[in-house]
């Protein structure tokens, strides 16, 4: 059997509670990065990671910038800063382009390629590792042309592999973004699954509605899952792949459940389809990283 590289996991940082101390123990449970969402209610991400990374040894921190919002001279300089203060400590996660908007975000990397190149650059630092995320052929592309790895939205691990072929033949890594639902037992985790429904109300899927109408050209907001869903429809296209919660969290809400068993083979069948990363969202990363990672690393 060949021995794969170590599956690379990274986790989306909560909205709620101290942030430090949510970088710590994921730095402690073996977490490679953290992502730091870009959102009007969020902390800027840029101020926030150089405050983290005083606060912790080596875990890195993935910021999102707004590219419809600055400049490709002042997001080099910003993130040149930032690396230099964290001892290269960054990645960037690229937008999800829409298909039509593929040359501006382009154009938009091509220049920050020059950028990182150009040694007159006062704050000079390597380029950092890049990510674009998405389901588009854009995304794809972008990945193909600028990037390090293509984050995909999660789906069987025979989609998976198709999506991802062209960017993996291309030498670019793929990744998924999960929720992540772990329990100590299968009843439990599809108990747990299900109340994430509950944390919105009935009108969410009107919301969700006028949101995928709006949003037509992004391919991983509607392959389907942010529909209205049947009532006999029971969303698990795969025993541990849970898709019930789309139409009320949208893309975060399509989940992995089980027990750390379960996650742990789920985790190498898409391993197995070509993925080495994944960048995973929830509430239950201290009992991933005690349970399910280290049966991962046992079966790498």
């Amino acid at each position: 059997m060949a021995v794969l590289t170590p599956t690379r996991f990274h986790w989306i940082l909560p909205a709620e509670g101290d942030p430090v101390e949510f970088c710590r123990s994921a730095e402690d449970g073996g977490i490679d990065q953290v992502l730091l969402p870009s959102a009007f209610h969020r902390p800027d991400g840029i101020a926030l990671a150089a405050h983290l990374a005083a606060a912790t040894k080596a875990i890195g921190f993935m910021i999102c910038p707004r590219t419809d919002m600055q400049s490709p001279i002042h997001l080099v300089r910003q993130v040149n800063t930032l690396s230099s203060v964290t001892d290269g400590r960054v990645s960037v996660l690229g937008t999800c382009p829409y298909d039509s908007d593929f040359r501006a975000h382009d154009e938009f990397w091509t220049m920050c390629d020059a950028l990182w190149r150009d040694r007159r650059i006062p704050v000079r630092r390597d380029r950092p590792e890049l990510y674009f995320s998405g389901s588009s052929g854009a995304a794809s592309d972008l990945a193909v042309r600028h990037g390090g790895a293509l984050l995909l939205l999660a789906a069987a691990p025979a989609v998976v592999a198709g999506r991802g072929r062209r960017v993996r033949a291309a030498g670019r890594e793929v990744g998924l973004l999960f929720s992540v639902v772990c329990r100590r037992t299968r009843a439990e985790a599809v108990d747990a699954a299900h109340a994430l429904t509950e944390i919105a109300g009935e009108n969410v899927y009107a919301v969700r509605e006028r949101f995928r109408l709006l949003t037509a050209e992004a391919v991983a907001l509607t392959g389907g899952w942010c529909e209205s869903p049947a009532e006999d429809d029971d969303h698990w296209p795969r025993p541990y792949l849970w898709t019930g919660a789309m139409p009320f969290l949208g893309p975060l809400g399509l989940a992995l459940v089980g027990t750390p068993d379960e996650l742990a083979a789920a985790i190498m069948e898409y391993r197995r389809a070509g993925v080495g990363q994944l960048l995973c969202h929830g509430d239950g990363m201290s009992l991933f990283c005690q349970e399910v990672l280290p049966r991962v690393r046992s079966l790498e």
